[in-house]
């Protein structure tokens, strides 16, 4: 389809911020099996007439010019929509299928970082969000209601560091707009995603027939309890036009980035069912809603071995599982030390434990697992070492 360039200005109407006070890129869509030949029910956007009855979502991992691109950057987008579809499924059953299609290659910018907008995050969203959409890379279904979804590996915010996450509670050493860019820590000292400066945000389209996301780097790239929680609120929840609940709760469309991941959040039924939803028990025993990973302490000091569980309901025959781990955006993950593997109250639970870091070093983990019935699932984590403050 042409593509226009629209004006800034226009988000301050559309567009719904993400900010609150405190596998494989294929040619085609991916699909989910179990869809062929089912019926859809007559689903609508939040708001709006068009059918959401099939939902196709083009994800696009964004490169400002210049940049050396994530050497797993693929791996880490896929676990997000992987993520985001399951929810997406879980939420709607049969009657709004989404697929999604990542473009094969990094989307490289003709700007550089330094060349970005840098005093309004409007214009930065639109900066990216146009460039994407006007390079028309994307082809969507006649039938479909299209999203295109960046995930970007920048900041609105050149002081914020989302691997060390170095600003978060004594804000950024920058002028406005970046002079308060603090990520979230919660009180057990385990990191949540975003900034204020972040400048993910999405919105749909009534009159394209259309919903644009951007998702930036802290939203995402670095797995954080909650990064899934951002890319369904934005990728999906805003851009099919649901708004934030009121009052504000910790479903998906509210505070789940600071609370959850997002097997454990919902979107409210009255948002639902004001998009057509026909109400329907909602099955929380599936792999991905069941499948819990953890770490203690939540607040490791320098001196602390970590230990990282697994727990599954023991209905699930377990085929394969593993844990890995990695100290740094551009180092290859690793096996962590198995412990070992226990059965009691109904739940079977596997520990590995990662060693001591120094202060200030950071870890991202995932756990795998699949099953002999062939399913398969994994979560991604991270924590840092702050000292014992």
């Amino acid at each position: 389809m042409t593509m226009t360039r629209f004006s800034p200005s226009l988000v301050r109407f559309f567009v719904w911020n993400l900010i609150f006070p405190a596998g494989i890129a294929l040619s085609g869509w991916l699909i989910p099996a179990g869809w062929a030949g089912e019926p859809s029910a007559p689903l609508h956007g939040f708001g709006v007439a068009d059918s959401i009855g099939q939902v196709e979502v083009g994800v696009a991992y964004y490169l400002p010019r210049g940049r050396i691109p994530l050497p797993d950057w693929r791996e880490r987008v896929e676990y997000h929509m992987k993520r985001a579809q399951s929810f997406h499924h879980r939420e709607f059953g049969k009657q709004s299928k989404l697929t999604y299609r990542i473009l094969e290659d990094p989307f490289v910018a003709s700007a550089s970082r330094d060349e970005m907008p840098k005093d309004d995050v409007d214009q930065f969203f639109w900066h990216i969000v146009n460039e994407v959409w006007n390079s028309e890379k994307f082809t969507f279904s006649p039938e479909a209601f299209p999203i295109i979804l960046v995930l970007s590996d920048v900041n609105f915010s050149p002081g914020y560091g989302d691997w060390t996450r170095e600003c978060d509670g004594i804000g950024c050493p920058f002028s406005e707009p970046h002079t308060d860019c603090a990520g979230h820590v919660t009180e057990t000292g385990e990191d949540r995603p975003g900034t204020r400066c972040g400048g993910a945000r999405a919105l749909i389209w009534p009159e394209r027939h259309i919903g644009l996301a951007l998702v930036t780097a802290d939203g995402w790239r670095v797995p954080i309890t909650g990064t899934d929680c951002v890319v369904y609120h934005e990728g999906v929840g805003h851009s099919l036009g649901l708004p934030h609940p009121e009052p504000l709760n910790d479903s998906v469309m509210g505070l789940a980035q600071y609370v959850h991941p997002i097997h454990k959040s919902w979107i409210d039924a009255d948002q639902k069912e004001a998009m057509g939803w026909v109400k329907h028990e909602i099955d929380y025993t599936d792999l991905f809603s069941s499948f819990e990973v953890s770490h203690a302490p939540s607040r490791p000091g320098a001196q602390d071995t970590v230990t990282v569980t697994v727990k599954l309901p023991e209905h699930f025959a377990v085929q394969s599982i593993q844990l890995e781990y990695q100290t740094g955006l551009w180092l290859p993950f690793r096996s962590a030390r198995f412990q070992g593997q226990e059965e009691r109250d109904g739940f079977q639970y596997f520990t590995w434990t990662i060693g001591p870091v120094p202060i200030g070093q950071s870890i991202a983990y995932r756990a795998r697992v699949a099953t002999r019935g062939g399913q398969q699932e994994e979560f991604w984590n991270y924590y840092k070492v702050r000292g014992k403050e």
